[in-house]
């Protein structure tokens, strides 16, 4: 394959969140295979990472509060121009203007990693009641979301997000390709009215460490739970599940937020038998090492996951995970096979899944076995990027036959 020129474009250019982790990823891989990358962003002055590859960055350009000045659309225009890409792939960009920009000059991808195609709020979880909105994005929503508080209270305001959305969906439709992470994503999309032909399934992935090919889980009994807390994460559920686990227990709660400390005083009055650790956050390098305390690993978000990589790297890992059956979980986590899969918020549930594999080593040994296999045939960074340089191809190869007719 010959080497191209690969404007990457995304929200924020730095160590923000998982958009951001992929981004960098991505980018170390294409470039390692001789592909040139240019980077395009929106990210603030001061989160903007040092880099030696050419960067644009453009305010007001790609965030979901965006510009689209004609100032704006201008600049995204010219940095199209100065790098002069063969291809263009979004990863976070939600400005209708710079998106119908970049598509006008070069072919066009994304990587759709979240709901704000799907979603006002980009969340799904209405204020009013407790559990996840099913409901297509369609002119109903726009009531739905008004009473339900998924949106600003004021009409005119809430109109305004809603008609964002639907011009965001419709510079999609431009799109040569758009990746979801999973079905569930998917089917959102295509109930909300998106092309179907544009829309492919393409998971995320991780690495497979062969160092940990033979390891056995660990002796202790210990769940580890991984990632930023927040309420809608669903770690406090974890603490409470330990009053329905008898042998004494450690959970080990690895990440950092303001909502840990009432995370600690939720696991102040746990039973004492069991330990409540804050690790605070783990660096990438050190994951094996946390992964490795562990017996199994609990997912147990309340919110739709759009996929969930916890899981897969846990199962790389050789541990089973246990979660709640929510967004593309089940896209990655086989009941029964390479863990549990959980009814949302069943507490009482999930706790008994987890001391199953407390209790039975073999049992987890067993479960996370099949997981690795599982991401040995399905989550390796290498199905992920030869996918990847393959649609950047039939992108050109489109781009080059609408050429000749239009000649």
């Amino acid at each position: 394959m010959a080497p191209m020129r690969i404007l990457i474009c995304n929200e924020h250019y730095g160590l923000v969140g998982g958009a951001e982790v992929y981004l960098l990823d991505v980018i170390s891989r294409l470039e390692g295979m001789g592909h040139e990358i240019g980077v395009l962003h929106d990210s603030p002055a001061g989160e903007t990472m040092d880099s030696t590859r050419p960067v644009y960055r453009v305010p007001g350009s790609l965030g979901f509060l965006h510009s689209q000045s004609a100032s704006t659309v201008r600049a995204v225009k010219e940095a199209v121009q100065q790098f002069a890409p063969d291809v263009i792939y979004v990863i976070q960009g939600l400005n209708p203007a710079a998106l119908h920009a970049l598509v006008d000059r070069a072919p066009t991808l994304r990587y759709e990693m979240g709901l704000r195609l799907t979603c006002p709020s980009g969340r799904r979880m209405p204020r009013t009641w407790d559990g996840i909105c099913t409901k297509p994005f369609d002119a109903l929503c726009l009531w739905k979301a008004h009473t339900q508080l998924c949106m600003p209270r004021r009409p005119d305001t809430a109109l305004k997000v809603w008609i964002d959305v639907r011009k965001n969906q419709r510079a999609h439709t431009r799109f040569h390709r758009i990746f979801l992470p999973s079905r569930y994503i998917y089917r959102l999309l295509v109930e909300s009215g998106m092309p179907q032909e544009r829309l492919e399934v393409l998971h995320l992935y991780t690495e497979l460490n062969p160092a940990i090919e033979a390891n056995s889980p660990s002796s202790e009994r210990r769940i580890l739970a991984l990632g930023r807390p927040t309420p809608e994460k669903g770690f406090g559920h974890l603490i409470e599940g330990l009053n329905h686990i008898t042998d004494p227990t450690t959970l080990e709660i690895a990440g950092e937020s303001p909502y840990l400390e009432e995370l600690r005083q939720l696991a102040a009055r746990a039973p004492h038998r069991h330990t409540v650790v804050f690790s605070g956050w783990v660096p990438r390098q050190r994951l094996t090492e946390a992964y490795a305390r562990a017996r199994v690993v609990a997912v147990p978000s309340t919110w739709p996951e759009p996929f969930g990589i916890v899981g897969i790297e846990a199962m790389a890992h050789g541990l089973p995970a246990v979660a709640f059956d929510v967004g593309g979980i089940s896209d990655w986590l086989a009941d029964g096979r390479t863990g549990a899969l959980i009814p949302r918020k069943d507490i009482p549930a999930m706790a008994r899944a987890l001391d199953a594999y407390l209790s039975d080593p073999s049992l987890a040994r067993r479960h996370g076995a099949a997981g690795r296999e599982e991401v040995r045939r399905r989550f390796l960074p290498e199905h992920h990027i030869n996918r990847l340089l393959d649609a950047f191809e039939e992108a050109l190869e489109a781009g080059r036959r609408l050429d000749m007719q239009k000649g």
